[in-house]
């Protein structure tokens, strides 16, 4: 009975891996078949320009400010109570040299006027009547002259005859009693006609003066009427006829249209790439720099509209920025008149051509990996290259290498670039 439950164990043991075998080559041999595909290289997808070497001149943009390049305070020379305004006399008019501005009362400068002639009419009258008294004086002092050459005469005959005994004593003391009284009045006609000399000298320095009270009587009479000095734009006019005004209170600010003028600022490197090479000046041309006489471009942007113009850099500002290192530049728009609609203050935009750079390629600025180096593409494949930078902008840079004229780079490179990786340009 054992014996018999063994073998019936056995028997199911065996049929069962019988069974599993059999199943598992059924499996195989029913299993489709397996292919082994081939290893396919990735291909990277990049961005990428093509490189152009040539001679490039890179332009500056920054922004400024429209200043009055020449302006004028208006305030009267004289005071007085005003009694007429001009016709565009009023807050942003044009005006013209030579208009009318406004009119101080002329009454008190016109009774100056008067006096001051007199007075000048009175001095040169005085001065006639002394010319006259010389010339009488000069007129009696030749006939005492003479007078005194016929006493000489008689008295040295006297005293030929005094000395032969032929006349008295008292004859001869009359004699030159008579020679001295005449030469007594020869020096007494000289020392009158130095005085009339003398104070004819003094009434010809008042004469000067009573001049120069004159003019300066007719100038005030003429500031009275206050008058543009030159074609322009007029700001801060407030005041207003019957109002009183000094010396010293203004009238009006006149700003010149002709010579309005764009202020911006140049950081040290925009200024540096524009200095001169060798950094010499001479007595002819004292500026170091290659700005002065440049002609720039300026942007005056309102509104939907952009007005275009054209300036020339005048000059250079007294100092450097601590701060900031800039410079301060002041251009002079051109062709500018009573028309424009431009005014100081305006905030504008300025294009600034830099110094030509030759043997040079433009690339964006995120083309530059390690400040050195770039990727390019070379027969579908990332190639590094070394280059150098010769000017950074604010999007791009400049640089100079080997072998970059017609040759792609890649514009962004990504983390795991690294040279004979597939690329495809997009």
């Amino acid at each position: 009975m054992t014996t018999n439950k063994r073998f019936k164990h056995i028997s199911l043991a065996t049929g069962i891996v019988i069974l599993g075998v059999t199943i598992l080559v059924l499996l195989k041999l029913n299993a489709p078949l397996v292919v082994i595909k081939p290893v396919v290289e990735k291909v990277w997808p990049v961005s990428a320009q093509l490189i152009k070497v040539s001679s490039f001149r890179p332009e500056i943009k920054v922004y400024g400010t429209v200043v009055a390049g020449s302006q004028a305070e208006l305030r009267p020379l004289v005071a007085g109570r005003i009694i007429e305004v001009g016709t565009n006399y009023f807050e942003g008019s044009i005006v013209k040299k030579g208009q009318l501005l406004a009119k101080i009362d002329p009454f008190d400068y016109k009774i100056k006027l008067e006096d001051s002639k007199a007075a000048l009419s009175e001095v040169l009258t005085r001065i006639a009547e002394i010319e006259g008294e010389i010339k009488y004086e000069i007129k009696l002092l030749e006939i005492t002259r003479s007078q005194l050459v016929i006493r000489k005469r008689d008295l040295e005959r006297r005293q030929k005859l005094a000395k032969r005994g032929s006349t008295s004593r008292k004859s001869l003391d009359d004699a030159e009693i008579s020679y001295n009284d005449t030469a007594k009045n020869v020096a007494i006609r000289q020392q009158v006609i130095l005085r009339l000399k003398n104070r004819l000298n003094q009434q010809k320095a008042s004469a000067v003066r009573a001049r120069s009270v004159l003019k300066l009587a007719e100038r005030n009479l003429q500031e009275t009427e206050i008058k543009a000095p030159f074609d322009g734009f007029l700001a801060n006019a407030g005041v207003s006829a019957g109002q009183r005004i000094s010396t010293n209170e203004r009238l009006a600010r006149l700003i010149e249209a002709k010579r309005l003028e764009v202020k911006f600022r140049l950081s040290e490197r925009d200024f540096s790439s524009l200095l001169k090479v060798e950094g010499k000046t001479t007595k002819d041309n004292p500026q170091s720099s290659e700005l002065i006489g440049k002609e720039v471009k300026v942007k005056w942007s309102i509104g939907n509209r952009a007005f275009n113009y054209m300036a020339d850099i005048q000059r250079l500002g007294a100092e450097i920025d601590v701060t900031g290192g800039g410079v301060d530049v002041y251009a002079r728009l051109n062709n500018i008149d009573l028309t424009t609609s431009l005014r100081p203050g305006a905030f504008v935009e300025v294009i600034v051509p830099s110094r030509i750079y030759k043997n040079v390629a433009q690339v964006p600025d995120t083309a530059v990996v390690r400040s050195n180096v770039v990727y390019l593409i070379e027969k579908g494949r990332v190639k590094e290259a070394t280059i150098s930078q010769v000017r950074r902008g604010k999007n791009s840079i400049l640089i100079r290498g080997p072998e970059l004229d017609g040759k792609m780079v890649i514009t962004r490179p990504f983390p795991k670039i690294a040279n004979g990786l597939l690329v495809e340009s997009k």
